[in-house]
């Protein structure tokens, strides 16, 4: 199943019950804030759910990538959904915080996502905070993160001088909840591929290439280390029975602030 279908389902069942419903509010009208939104094509899905629950719904983006954002206003376009209000906001998070700031603005929201967004944070534990006080007495707040099972988490744990220098998993968001006593529950998504014909064959070399990027998280991976420390994150990789298993899994955490 691909991801748009997985976050559609999700969207559907989880978010419903997990968000809308435990929603402590009685109004109808409520402002989200969408944190690190992309092109808006996996954000729509929940604001759908949300535009369906409630009489109007004030949507703020904050998206760094320009090109991004024309194409979330695109989508928005074509969607036409009448009861919900858009304002963008071109920039990253901490420039969103930095105005807030200066401007004296104290907006709080019924609901914040942060979808694949919490690895570009500066800071990210001291972001959830401020993520949470943002919100109003009874909102949620959002964050789907990778989870510490899936294979690119495992890869790094064990071989830390490859990949990126930051990386946040499951563990540690909940860290942040624990610490900060909030109240939250994680949902958590397992997506399991055997890719050991593709990884062993050279039939395929630049998608084999790409696939091994991306589970490693860092470009030509193969040319940029010794051949030693690429076949034994190959092996690393291997099941006790020689698959080789792309684990794709992530968490989605659900905060709700305290009324």
């Amino acid at each position: 199943m691909g991801r748009y279908k997985v976050m559609e389902e999700l969207a559907k069942s989880v978010f419903v019950t997990s968000v809308i419903e435990k929603m402590d509010t009685k109004d109808t009208n409520i402002r989200s804030l969408g944190i690190g939104s992309d092109n808006g094509e996996i954000e729509s899905i929940f604001t759908k759910q949300l535009s369906d629950h409630f009489g109007k719904l004030e949507n703020t983006v904050i998206e760094p990538a320009e090109e991004a954002i024309e194409e979330y206003k695109r989508l928005t376009a074509k969607n036409n959904w009448s009861n919900v209000e858009y304002s963008w906001f071109n920039g990253t998070f901490q420039q969103f915080k930095e105005n807030l700031e200066k401007e004296g603005n104290a907006t709080k929201y019924h609901h914040i996502n942060s979808l694949d967004s919490i690895y570009h944070l500066e800071n990210p534990a001291d972001d959830i905070i401020f993520m949470y006080n943002m919100l109003e007495n009874g909102g949620m707040l959002m964050i789907l993160v990778g989870s510490d099972e899936n294979s690119y988490s495992k890869i790094v744990k064990r071989f830390p001088d490859i990949g990126p220098l930051q990386t946040i998993n499951c563990s540690d968001v909940l860290t942040v909840c624990q610490e900060s006593q909030f109240q939250f529950q994680r949902y958590h998504h397992e997506c399991t591929t055997d890719i050991t014909d593709f990884i062993s064959s050279d039939d395929h070399p630049r998608e084999k290439k790409v696939t091994i990027d991306y589970l490693t998280q860092t470009v030509d991976f193969k040319e940029s280390v010794s051949e030693s420390l690429y076949n034994k994150v190959i092996d690393y990789i291997k099941s006790s029975d020689g698959q080789i298993l792309l684990r794709n899994d992530f968490d989605v955490i659900f905060i709700q602030k305290k009324c």
